[in-house]
């Protein structure tokens, strides 16, 4: 789960973009993720983690103003799977090593 990971969100305005910087202290996880179409950055809150299942909070700055996602999912070798869910809906998302 720790490292650097390319994210991508699903959503029906098309692909969204983002890297997260992701670190495991005990079963939190902390870090920080960067919007890569407008260079944003914001920490990760809230973050669990079980050894596979995961969920945290993020709010960024987009496009369309600030907008808090509430992203969970699980760790399957080296990409993780989920959903984020925020004010416009919930999206499957996909993650992979950088």
């Amino acid at each position: 789960m720790e490292g650097k990971w390319l994210f991508t969100v699903h959503t029906f305005m098309g692909d969204m973009r983002s890297t997260y910087e992701l670190k495991v202290v005990g079963d939190k996880i902390e870090g920080t993720a960067t919007d890569a179409s407008n260079g944003a950055t914001a920490p990760v809150d809230n973050g669990t983690f079980d050894g596979k299942n995961f969920s945290w909070d993020m709010t960024i700055k987009t496009a369309v103003g600030e907008m808090t996602n509430h992203l969970t999912g699980t760790l399957e070798g080296d990409k993780l799977v989920g959903k984020s869910a925020n004010a416009m809906g919930e999206f499957d998302f996909d993650a992979v090593r950088a």
